[in-house]
């Protein structure tokens, strides 16, 4: 992490949230020259501070200047994931910059991916929640871009990312003291974690690594782990008996005709040889016809931005759980983070106990902060 490749100056887009926040933290940590763009002006006094909105092409090719890389964490609605990667990349590429990576999200793969998902999967952007359907249109328009410009591309996909100042860590908390939290069927389901500053050692090494370029990487912690491995310990801190929560088991959602039979489909082998043995005019026909089919097979879309925001205000019955959530608690697929563990050397450095006693001990100053303020 110190040799001279420390030098190169990284631009943090995002640096006012959770994960960027922590981003700029860990790259300054370990050497790095990193400038914080974000929208609103630093909380503290920062030498290398810029404010730029993420869809604002010319604010941020001011804040890219003189930068060898730039990090994509910026958060936002739907609208603003699809909207900002072309101002980023463009904004990049006009000051030089030499490599983007784009902060993604294990979601592109659902929240209860199938048996077997690695990053290799095919997406689709009709999934049942918005949100994934906006990270999946947002690393499509960055693979456009990238056909044809010159600043190298990496995508990263975590998924839970928790640690000290987490809502994956304070919204259960807050629900806990106010007696609203509840799990679903008992919390048994994998959570798909990776410690923030874990997903922050595997951004540094997607700074500099080799053959990377137009690549994605699945990220998680090194250890197996269930809603209840977070959850529990959680409980614990704030004096409540985790077997006691509320565990509540919405219907199971059955797969939609394109989640079961057209998505299968048009992965197989035998679909892609099809495809590359019809003229164009054959294949412009068969697309019209799938878009006509997709149209009567999919759902509609859900306007939820994100699932950490979608709990609702009360403890819920098993109907009023949200969609979302219940997939989430519910997944039965660990993704895999093999292929950055061969291309990048990706190792987790912090493990999944340590993370979560950091994260216990920062909601410790949290609530003793808040008990004062009071």
């Amino acid at each position: 992490m110190r040799a001279d490749h420390t030098r190169k100056r990284v631009a943090v887009l995002g640096a006012g949230g959770f994960v960027g926040g922590h981003l700029l933290r860990y790259l300054r940590a370990n050497g790095r020259e990193a400038r914080a763009v974000a929208r609103r002006p630093p909380q503290a006094a920062d030498p290398d501070w810029r404010i730029a909105d993420a869809c604002d092409v010319y604010a941020l090719r001011d804040a890219f200047a003189g930068c060898d890389s730039v990090v994509h964490a910026a958060l936002g609605d739907n609208t603003t994931i699809t909207d900002s990667v072309a101002p980023v990349y463009a904004a990049a590429e006009a000051v030089g910059v030499r490599r983007l990576i784009y902060m993604s999200s294990g979601s592109v793969h659902g929240q209860s991916p199938a048996p077997g998902t690695d990053e290799a999967s095919p997406l689709s952007v009709r999934q049942p929640f918005a949100y994934n359907n906006a990270k999946v249109r947002a690393e499509r328009r960055l693979r456009r871009l990238r056909k044809r410009g010159t600043v190298e591309l990496v995508i990263l996909r975590p998924t839970i990312v928790f640690g000290p100042g987490s809502r994956w860590v304070f919204d259960f908390a807050d629900r806990l003291q106010n007696g609203t939290a509840y799990v679903v069927d008992g919390a048994a389901g994998v959570c798909n974690s990776i410690y923030v500053d874990n997903l922050s050692y595997a951004v540094a090494l997607a700074l500099d690594a080799s053959n990377v370029d137009g690549e994605a990487f699945l990220l998680g912690d090194q250890e197996a782990v269930r809603w209840s491995d977070l959850y529990r310990p959680i409980a614990d801190a704030c004096g409540v008996d985790f077997d006691a929560v509320p565990s509540v088991s919405p219907p199971e959602r059955r797969p939609t005709i394109r989640q079961a039979y057209i998505n299968p489909l048009l992965a197989s082998d035998v679909a892609r040889t099809i495809r590359k043995a019809l003229p164009q005019g054959a294949k412009d026909a068969v697309r019209r016809a799938l878009r006509i089919v997709r149209r009567q097979a999919s759902p509609r879309e859900e306007p939820v931005a994100s699932p950490i925001l979608a709990a609702p205000p009360s403890v819920p019955t098993a109907a009023d759980v949200p969609a979302e959530i219940a997939d989430l608690q519910r997944c039965r697929w660990r993704l895999p983070h093999d292929k950055a563990v061969r291309t990048m050397g990706y190792v987790p450095p912090v493990s999944f106990a340590e993370g979560v006693q950091r994260s216990l001990e920062w909601l410790e100053r949290r609530y003793a902060h808040s008990r004062l303020a009071s």
